[in-house]
């Protein structure tokens, strides 16, 4: 698993300076202009009060308008400890129609459902941080400041960590206890959950050989299994079959997933090692299980040209279609004629590794057409 510790907060800025001015292009003269831009300027960070929730109000020119389903959600999980501040001002110094000065309002532009949820349950006063300000256009620069560049969106990893950090602490609800049982069949599988920047990143990364930087596909065998038994197969089969290569292909992966899905959870007719007897198969025709993955997204677009590609369904059936080529007599299951991709009777040009004749005595060799492994991960279909 990947090293997370709890560190303080001026040595990892001291880290994060570096790394910008390494890779990103920061020069000392930018950052003194920054550091300089504030030393100069009038304006405080916002406070932070408890508000009577009748003296609010909230300027829909700026806002999006309300998302119900979002309202609900924040209701069924509401715990007022992670009720952050809603970001509101008081513009002063408006005038009327009239040119008469018009008190000062507090309007919310930022944080609307958390405390409309608030109001609902009852609470008469919600946290706000606000600023006072002239400049009536400023909630709309806020607004745009805090969803363009201040906020980032957890990704499956984030969640993910904190649902273990929640076990650890003793929670045993059931998103924690699923986490900890995906990360259980991992490490015992000697293989590392995370993505490709920790994997890159040797103050972060895990110890282990292999890697997969596909959360949501875990995730998905986890659905399907909840003991996390599915997972290990997976893993063990893939790791096996493909020894040399740190990386769990994603695609491989998931159509082993897509076929397990497909047989039942109890292997119906299917031996215990099954997914290894038919990646070994498989290796007959390509020995790196990243080419085995590019090759099907060429035989996929050369049968359905223009068609969007479906990794679980079109990784299932490639890796089905190459382990019958090669004599494997497991009946695996399918998702029907439809879905064939007709490897054998026509395969794409350039499919399959092509052999080049030779003079007498000159041992032959073969070449394959590989593409380049792309850091995106497949979408889920």
């Amino acid at each position: 698993m990947s090293k997370r510790l709890t560190r303080r907060l001026v040595d990892v800025a001291t880290e994060v300076e570096a790394h910008l001015k390494a890779h990103f292009g920061l020069t000392d003269k930018e950052l003194k202009a920054f550091k300089t831009k504030i030393l100069n300027t009038t304006f405080t960070f916002p406070k932070s009060e408890m508000m009577k929730v009748i003296d609010l109000w909230i300027d829909y020119e700026v806002q999006r308008d309300v998302i119900h389903k979002h309202i609900l959600g924040i209701m069924r999980k509401w715990d007022p400890r992670v009720c952050s501040p809603a970001s509101s001002c008081k513009v002063i110094g408006l005038k009327d129609a009239a040119g008469n000065t018009i008190p000062p309002i507090t309007v919310t532009f930022d944080g609307q459902h958390r405390i409309l949820t608030a109001v609902i349950l009852g609470y008469d006063m919600v946290p706000c941080s606000y600023v006072e300000t002239d400049d009536p256009q400023f909630p709309s620069y806020a607004f745009e400041m805090l969803n363009q560049t201040g906020t980032k969106r957890l990704t499956p990893g984030d969640i993910h960590r904190n649902a273990l950090v929640r076990y650890k602490l003793g929670s045993r609800e059931k998103s924690s206890v699923e986490a900890y049982k995906m990360q259980l069949a991992f490490d015992q599988s000697g293989v590392d959950l995370e993505d490709k920047n920790t994997r890159n990143n040797p103050n972060l990364c895990g110890d282990r050989n292999y890697f997969l930087s596909h959360f949501k596909y875990a995730m998905k065998v986890m659905e399907l299994e909840k003991e996390g038994d599915v997972l290990r197969d997976i893993l063990k089969a893939i790791t096996t079959v493909f020894p040399v290569q740190e990386e769990v292909d994603q695609g491989v992966f998931i159509g082993l997933y897509e076929l397990q899905r497909l047989a039942g959870n109890k292997n119906t007719g299917l031996p215990a090692d099954w997914m290894t007897q038919v990646l070994t198969l498989c290796k007959n025709r390509f020995n790196k299980s990243h080419g085995l993955h590019d090759k099907c997204k060429v035989q996929f677009s050369h049968k359905f040209p223009g068609a969007t590609w479906s990794a679980p369904s079109a990784m299932s059936e490639f890796i089905r279609e190459l382990y019958i080529m090669e004599g494997g007599t497991l009946a695996l299951p399918t998702h029907g004629t439809g879905a064939c991709l007709d490897v054998a009777t026509n395969p794409a040009p350039g499919l399959f590794p092509v052999t080049i004749s030779l003079p007498t005595n000159t041992t032959p060799f073969v070449f394959e057409e590989e593409q380049e492994d792309g850091n995106e991960e497949e979408e889920v279909a």
